[in-house]
């Protein structure tokens, strides 16, 4: 398993231990020509829920285009599912040797 996607695996098992989650069709995001989401996720902020999206980086920040792509599946998403929508980059903390 690649460094970087041991590094996805894990995040996404912690993710899920603070939000609920929600699985978001890549084929989709690929038909509207938008960026694909590592990890999503719900939480409660009051009494509404927010749709917490992740792009999950081991090394190298996002290009331009990439975080054009990532914030149109950001626009998608909120407004097909009417929540409001939050989108981070994480990176691995720790780089093995």
């Amino acid at each position: 398993m690649r460094k970087g996607d041991k590094f996805e695996k894990e995040f996404s098992l912690a993710a899920h231990q603070d939000y609920l989650p929600v699985l978001v069709s890549s084929q989709i995001l690929r038909s509207l020509n938008a960026g694909q989401i590592d990890v999503a996720g719900l939480s409660r902020k009051n009494k509404s829920w927010v749709l917490c999206l992740f792009e999950v980086k081991f090394k190298h920040y996002p290009s331009a285009m990439q975080w054009q792509r990532l914030r149109k599946a950001q626009d998608y998403l909120s407004k097909v599912l009417e929540l409001e929508t939050k989108l981070e980059v994480k990176f691995c903390q720790k780089a093995d040797p």
